[in-house]
């Protein structure tokens, strides 16, 4: 027995120094390809906007289901490529930007729009605009039709589709592992938990969905026949009908795009940077070996910045909300109420902070949560301080319960809000552990006491207790919506019931103000604190800690030296992707730390439309 101790402990000491040893070795790494990678600002440059991996409202930093060297660097802050496109229009040693978009997941619409937006405003300046790829997903493409020329592979394709909204349904399967899911709801069209239920969508959601699905299919198209100068209706003709269309030109998509005004001209990649060195040539008067390319990162960070200069007293803050909503203090990504709260404190209590606008990307989550969060904006009008909400890509069911008690509320034409309902969801394996020959038995003081345990069946009267505990947060909801939008009650409870829609919808029922981007909320939040145009936009932003920064940077130099970044797009990473994606739902409930278990919380955020 003494021998097997020692062996054991023997192990344990070699894979404790091995553990150290990568630990180190990846922090040298790190360090080495921090000191050996020093770029600077070319003379002559084309700036690079090349986004990895998800455009988000917020970085959201690495956590338990990530990849070991999965960092950061594969994902794009939308703020960061306004603000790179922003800084370069007005740059005299920046004469074109460059799309390239290939390394770019698909995205919701509005945050498509707000980035072309700024491509728009950049083009205004009289510069140019091109965008290349071997191929272009649907997302990708709504930028790249932004572009003054789009260029195309000759065998590549572009992968418009359309939108679609598909789930998998698991009543089948647990009914399978004898696993007994009880839905509790208030608000007809509040799916979220439908796929635990039900194998199939219910004709209710199937309505519901098919009415924001297709304004923001109709958006999608219209913008693009507009950036292309095509007709919108031939573009779904096309789509309806793909393989007709294709017969005369012998299965060539790319022919077909072309002829169809779609792209411009079919050229590879390296072609299609003969043609950028050969116009900024032109446009600088220099040779082609003197043109550079600077990718939009390295350009935020060399670049001379004025925004960083030090505040006024009159300031409009900016505060972002993205991810689901949970209790507690939480990491970017994640809307803790406490870590959102504390921000919205941080705001109330400063002197210089004239206004506030609360930028909101989220499907809900926490009824607790929210409403500790709606109580920090409430505070803030009582405090003098106008509070505007802008909408991102999502601001539905908890997302809006946060964002009803506004002054004013802002969404894009394509945001995806409302849901406001009320569900609440217990998962029993007692059935399954029976099979297994595991039993529970016991007692309890009270007739409820030990009945929320996963391995009891749940109690008619505990059953009856959290559909009442629904209920009634249902009715509040309902009731700080009528308050906060000048409503009545009973109007408010036609337009909820679970139902989601569009931006464009929510604005005709009066769920929303205005429709604009976050430039025009922040404008409004300005006017609204009788503010003229001296004043300073700030961002407050939850603290990171500098040695998680310092091995974020770390990890993700490490992470590039290393090769990781070829392993994604690998049929491997292909696979995995694939079981993320599948498996996100789930992992989006383990999240879920309601200590009611009652959610206002919309499914469109997790799974959104797809091509």
């Amino acid at each position: 027995m003494m021998n097997v101790l020692r062996r054991m402990i023997s192990w344990l000491e070699i894979v404790r120094h091995t553990v150290v040893n990568l630990i180190f070795l990846l922090l040298f790494v790190g360090i080495v390809a921090v000191v050996m990678h020093q770029p600077k600002l070319p003379h002559y440059g084309i700036l690079q906007l090349n986004p990895q991996g998800a455009l988000l409202e917020q970085r959201s930093h690495p956590n338990a289901d990530a990849l070991p060297l999965s960092t950061s660097s594969h994902q794009a802050v939308l703020d960061d490529l306004i603000h790179a496109l922003d800084l370069a229009k007005d740059d005299p040693t920046i004469g074109m930007v460059r799309l390239d978009l290939e390394g770019l997941d698909d995205t919701s619409l509005a945050k498509l729009q707000s980035l072309h937006g700024a491509i728009e405003d950049f083009k205004a300046s009289g510069k140019l605009v091109v965008a290349s790829a071997n191929s272009y997903s649907q997302s990708q493409y709504y930028l790249a039709a932004s572009a003054d020329k789009l260029f195309l592979h000759p065998m590549g394709m572009v992968s418009l589709t359309g939108f679609s909204l598909y789930r998998n349904y698991f009543k089948a399967l647990l009914d399978t592992l004898h696993l007994d899911v009880q839905l509790f709801r208030a608000g007809e069209y509040k799916s979220a938990a439908e796929p635990l239920v039900r194998n199939d969508m219910s004709a209710a959601d199937r309505m519901a969905s098919a009415a924001w699905l297709n304004t923001l299919w109709d958006i999608y198209r219209e913008d693009i026949a507009m950036m292309r100068g095509v007709d919108a209706r031939r573009i779904q003709e096309v789509l309806d009908a793909p393989a007709t269309h294709l017969l005369p030109y012998q299965g060539s998509v790319a022919r077909m795009l072309q002829a169809e005004g779609l792209v411009d001209d079919l050229m590879d990649v390296y072609q299609s940077e003969q043609f950028m060195k050969e116009q900024m040539a032109g446009y600088f008067n220099v040779a082609t070996s003197e043109i550079e390319q600077v990718d939009y990162l390295t350009y935020l960070a060399l670049a001379d910045d004025d925004s960083a200069m030090v505040k006024g007293e009159n300031q409009v803050a900016v505060i972002t909300g993205s991810g689901q909503i949970v209790g507690g203090e939480q990491p970017a990504g994640t809307i803790g109420a406490d870590t959102l709260a504390g921000l919205l404190r941080e705001a109330r209590l400063d002197d210089a902070v004239k206004a506030v606008v609360l930028r909101v990307d989220s499907p809900g989550g926490s009824a607790l949560a929210s409403e500790v969060i709606r109580q920090e904006v409430v505070r803030l009008r009582a405090a003098g301080k106008p509070i505007v909400v802008s909408m991102g890509s999502v601001a539905a069911s908890g997302g809006y319960w946060i964002s009803a008690s506004a002054d004013e509320i802002w969404a894009q034409p394509s945001t995806i809000t409302g849901s406001i309902g009320v569900f609440g969801v217990m998962m029993n394996v007692d059935r399954a552990l029976n099979r297994v020959g595991v039993h529970t038995d016991g007692l309890g003081t009270t007739t409820i006491a030990g009945t929320l345990r996963s391995d009891l069946p749940l109690r008619a009267e505990m059953a009856q207790v959290i559909q009442m505990g629904v209920d009634d947060v249902y009715q509040s909801f309902i009731h700080l919506v009528a308050e906060g939008r000048n409503m009545d009650v009973a109007q408010v409870d036609s337009l909820a019931q679970g139902h989601v829609w569009s931006g464009v919808d929510a604005k005709r029922l009066g769920l929303v103000d205005a429709l604009g981007d976050l430039p025009d909320a922040i404008a409004s939040a300005a006017k609204r604190a009788d503010l003229a145009e001296d004043y300073e936009v700030i961002r407050i932003e939850p603290k990171e800690a500098w040695i998680d920064m310092l091995f974020e940077d770390l990890l993700g130099e490490a992470a590039i030296f290393l090769g990781v970044e070829r392993v994604q797009g690998s049929f491997l990473w292909m696979i995995f992707d694939e079981m993320n994606a599948k498996t996100a739902p789930l992992r989006q409930m383990a999240q879920w730390n309601d200590p009611a278990h009652i959610y206002v919380y919309s499914d469109v955020g997790v799974h959104g439309y797809s091509e």
